[in-house]
């Protein structure tokens, strides 16, 4: 395991790039992050500082003056001078766990990890003196069933099993998605519950270890306190241990143990979810538009949404999500970004408020008083924003294709964008970099020049779904199989979104048959 003592190449989005030893770029999640919905299961004390600000995906704060009945405040997870025998530990679901279900298996989507990272900034006299990880997959066989419903009520049973199984874990996640209570501590009977719970699962993952051991990822390691010079303490996983992590099929939670007690303000663990053989896949059938169920493309307000009643992306499709940024997806470059990123289409989880999407600035040139194509019912203007994505597992393939797209206006009721289009190409990236993928949109759609012809010429862009209306704070799905989707066999490296004429969306999401082969257990939805 190599260590360092300067942060990862990090950024806002949760996710980071990471250098191999071989020259090659990776990029990673951060799974502990609750902005990619990781969670505290379990604390065994949170006297000074709860658990969940280890989580926290912005930088670490320090106010010398705040003070509260137990102590100093502090932004980490603090635990008591420990006085009883033991040592403090906590539990953390992973975020990529619950995407997916091996089906058969009863398996929540695991990880595989590269590195940590533990900051203990401004903890300078009271850090952990020593941590150390451990690793395990958390599972649980179902029975056969006939399909159907009870199916459908089995995967909600495996859902909320990766945080069942530890006591308690369901009480802390209806306190506001799984907050601890600052000046509190776990009995000895509870703490050996929970101890008992990660044995137990230990000795279901893996039968041969009788004693329940979790997989060690990091081994009790000194930690130093947390000045600017020394507060970063990155770990890179080890091969053995990364086969270690394959054996089990990756891993859905962690265990961060103090030895014996004391504070740190951030981890992070840096990773990507597993992924099973193409094999695996569902293949859909194609139907003639003519005979398609609906040609109109299923609208899903969010205001209407229920257990009984979920948005689109919420059911299963056969095939990944491209876009993702879990699986590769990447927002390279947009025309506006006012008041959000590209990046943020591409998280998988459901957007938290207008801030968390994408949104442009109102075009300073709009006409005084709108007007709409009679024939049509769009705005009769030529003002457009546009962002490009390039999708993961090397985009669509060819011949496959894209099969859905879903475009998400969650939050966005009074400044969603009039309408929408999505276009694709495919470049070959030893010839084409994602510079001029990116530049040749903005190029197409502004300019008519000579002098970037030959550009243009070798990426050549196609429509994938034609302009279509949208409207406030709801889901748009649209389905090759319902021809709404064009060339939906073409094979896609980046797609282009394009906004009429300016606006906010929250998220798109990109599904289709990856290009990569040999990929594994793909997440079919991003929950």
């Amino acid at each position: 395991m190599t260590t360092t003592t300067t942060p990862p190449t990090a950024t806002a989005t949760n996710t980071a790039t990471m250098t191999t030893n071989n020259g090659t770029t990776k990029k990673l999640i951060n799974l502990t992050s609750s902005a990619n919905h990781a969670s505290i299961l379990f604390a065994t004390d949170e006297w000074f500082a709860t658990a969940e600000n280890l989580l926290n995906p912005t930088p670490p704060t320090f106010i010398p003056d705040l003070f509260c009945e137990q102590g100093k405040v502090m932004d980490g997870w603090e635990t008591r001078r420990r006085r009883a025998a033991g040592h403090d530990w906590c539990v953390i679901k992973l975020s990529c766990s619950g995407l997916d279900y091996d089906e058969g298996s009863g398996v929540g989507g695991a990880c595989m990890i590269s590195y940590v990272e533990l900051d203990t900034a401004y903890f300078t006299g009271n850090q952990a003196p020593r941590v150390s990880i451990e690793a395990m997959k958390v599972t649980r066989t179902t029975n056969e069933n006939n399909g159907g419903d009870d199916q459908e009520e089995e995967e909600h049973d495996n859902e909320d099993y990766l945080y069942n199984w530890m006591p308690g874990a369901s009480t802390r996640l209806a306190r506001g998605g799984g907050k601890g209570i600052r000046g509190t501590g776990q009995s000895p009977t509870t703490i050996k519950r929970a101890l008992e719970a990660c044995q137990a699962v230990a000795r279901k993952t893996i039968p041969q270890k009788n004693k329940g051991d979790w997989t060690t990822i990091l081994p009790m390691t000194p930690l130093q306190p947390g000045y600017e010079e020394s507060r970063y303490h990155t770990f890179e996983i080890g091969e053995e241990v990364k086969s270690q992590i394959e054996e089990l099929g990756g891993v859905t939670h962690l265990r961060l143990n103090y030895y014996p007690d004391g504070g740190v303000a951030r981890l992070k663990v840096y990773g990507q979810p597993c992924h099973p053989v193409e094999r695996n896949y569902r293949k859909v059938v194609d139907t003639d538009s003519s005979n398609t169920q609906s040609n109109v493309p299923t609208i899903h307000p969010h205001s209407h949404s229920s257990s009984s009643n979920p948005p689109p992306s919420a059911n299963p499709h056969p095939y990944p999500e491209l876009s993702s940024s879990l699986h590769g997806g990447i927002g390279l470059a947009c025309s506006n970004k006012h008041y959000g990123i590209p990046a943020n289409l591409l998280k998988p989880h459901p957007g938290k408020d207008m801030g968390d999407g994408w949104e442009t600035a109102r075009h300073p040139h709009r006409p005084a008083i709108v007007s709409k194509d009679p024939v049509t019912g769009l705005q009769d203007t030529p003002l457009m924003d546009w962002s490009v994505i390039k999708l993961g597992f090397g985009g669509a393939k060819l011949e496959e294709g894209v099969s859905r797209i879903i475009v998400d206006t969650r939050h966005f009721k009074g400044n969603f964008p009039e309408s929408v289009t999505v276009d694709g190409c495919c470049v070959d990236p030893e010839e084409v970099s994602d510079e001029a993928v990116f530049t040749s949109a903005g190029e197409e759609k502004n300019d008519d020049s000579k002098q970037h012809e030959q550009k243009r010429k070798s990426v050549e862009w196609f429509p994938l779904l034609k302009r279509t209306a949208l409207t406030a704070d709801a889901e748009h799905e649209f389905l090759r199989d319902y021809g709404h989707i064009a060339n939906g066999r073409q094979d896609v490296t980046h797609v282009r979104i394009s906004i009429t004429p300016d606006g906010g969306l929250s998220r798109v999401r990109i599904y289709g048959s990856p290009a990569v082969e040999a990929i594994e257990n793909v997440p079919r939805s991003h929950l």
